[in-house]
């Protein structure tokens, strides 16, 4: 089995996140003391509970996100949007590096489905050229930001994901060619 970890959110993204975090937290201390009928602060609650669940998920799991494969199967896990294909599905010798600050075109341009915290991107984008991708972008603090992006077959979207080293997880990639 093949496993190329994926980026861990770089500061940015980290302090958002965690300012959103304490952001929920104060707005519950709010409704706690706040004078309301008893079903709406419960309500209110659990709204705010699931809302902090779902971001303390996608903190953890942030720093687990990766990209592994064998001969029969491919699995993304990303941090709520993780997808699984079979080898076949996968176009590994179309897979490439692109530098985003570079190739604009590439860039996220809205939002469909997904995250967006600044120095982080996760979930589904239209990219600037029109195209839909599944995204796991982590900002880059060196003035590049080079993704690696891996095409499905028959499917209308890439895989675009940050890695620490893009070289060394395309070259891993590309040895699927041979299996």
């Amino acid at each position: 089995m093949d496993i190329i970890s994926l980026s861990a959110l770089g500061p940015s993204a980290l302090y958002s996140l965690i300012g959103l975090l304490a952001g929920l937290l104060v707005i519950a201390v709010i409704v706690l003391r706040k004078p309301m009928p008893k079903n709406a602060k419960y309500a209110s609650m659990g709204i705010l509970l699931a809302v902090f669940g779902v971001f303390v998920l996608t903190l953890y799991q942030s720093y687990n996100s990766e990209l592994k494969w064998d001969d029969t199967g491919v699995s993304l896990n990303l941090p709520l949007y993780s997808q699984d294909f079979t080898a076949s599905d996968i176009d590994w010798q179309a897979s490439y590096i692109a530098d985003l600050a570079i190739q604009t075109q590439l860039q996220p341009k809205w939002r469909i489905n997904g995250l967006g915290l600044p120095g982080y991107a996760l979930g589904w984008f239209k990219l600037q050229n029109g195209n839909k991708a599944l995204l796991s972008v982590v900002a880059a603090e060196n003035g590049t930001q080079k993704v690696v992006i891996v095409p499905i077959i028959d499917k209308d979207y890439v895989i675009m994901i940050s890695v620490e080293q893009p070289d060394t997880a395309l070259a891993l990639l590309h040895t699927q060619l041979t299996h």
